[in-house]
């Protein structure tokens, strides 16, 4: 993973960020050498919100809890908060 300073990288954030969609790469932003954040494609987001979404889930139903079935679509709107 490539790190960049936050000063750095303010100048270079378009690029960076088409790099990051296209190379399915992350990038590390860092101040005064701690990382502050980590750029992702917005593809990979979706899919470790699916496998969140998935594990609760889960760990829901091994504790009895998993209740109604809710189509996933809905469940995934109500876990993340998105509108309809």
């Amino acid at each position: 993973m490539d790190t960049y300073p936050i000063t750095e990288a303010r100048n270079k954030l378009g690029a960076l960020a088409r790099q990051v969609s296209a190379e399915q790469k992350h990038i590390a932003l860092s101040d005064r050498g701690q990382t502050m954040a980590v750029l992702i494609s917005p593809a990979e987001l979706e899919e470790l919100e699916y496998h969140r979404v998935n594990a609760e889930y889960l760990a829901r139903k091994a504790r009895g809890e998993a209740g109604p079935a809710v189509p996933h679509d809905e469940a995934r709107r109500r876990i993340l908060g998105e509108t309809a």
